[in-house]
């Protein structure tokens, strides 16, 4: 869980917001609808995640490129469909009740996220493959499901986030 202490206007108040670094990834597998779902019952303020595209155009949470270190497979994300990542178990190393997860998609994230009133950090992992039209996709979703005013863009590659901006 990050801690992250941000200050508005002058003084010393401050405002404290508990963002859950792909989802409660501390104790869940991460990036999975069980870490999200934990880090809800933990009272944070926020959920950061990240997402690529799949073979298919659509947006999956996932934070690498390749699917080896999280899942039981091997590859990257952006060569299979959604439904070859469905077959995938997101949580291999994990027992008990996260012992099989599946990796989502946006669009499920954000239909869990949205009666939260949480906030959340939608890292765009576009560093190594661009993935043509991801921005779109990704704000559409946004609009769909009115979370506008509580998101957060990041990512490492500028040229994605002036792309969110436009």
């Amino acid at each position: 869980i990050w801690k992250n202490r941000v200050q508005y206007g002058k003084g010393s108040d401050t405002v404290t917001k508990i963002i859950c670094h792909r989802g409660y990834s501390g104790r869940y597998p991460e990036n999975t609808m069980l870490a999200f779902q934990k880090a809800v019952e933990t009272g944070a303020d926020g959920i950061e995640m990240d997402v690529h595209l799949s073979k298919d155009g659509e947006v999956v949470v996932i934070h690498d490129e390749r699917v080896d270190r999280t899942t039981n497979g091997t590859g990257f994300v952006k060569d299979m469909t959604l439904l070859e990542l469905r077959k995938l178990n997101a949580a291999p190393t994990y027992a008990g009740e996260a012992s099989v997860q599946k990796i989502p998609t946006l669009e499920e994230f954000f239909s869990f996220l949205e009666p939260t009133g949480m906030s959340v950090n939608v890292e765009l992992k576009t560093g190594m493959f661009e993935y043509p039209g991801l921005e779109e996709k990704v704000w559409a979703l946004t609009e769909q499901y009115h979370l506008q005013e509580r998101i957060i863009f990041s990512s490492f590659h500028g040229q994605s986030l002036l792309r969110m901006k436009e």
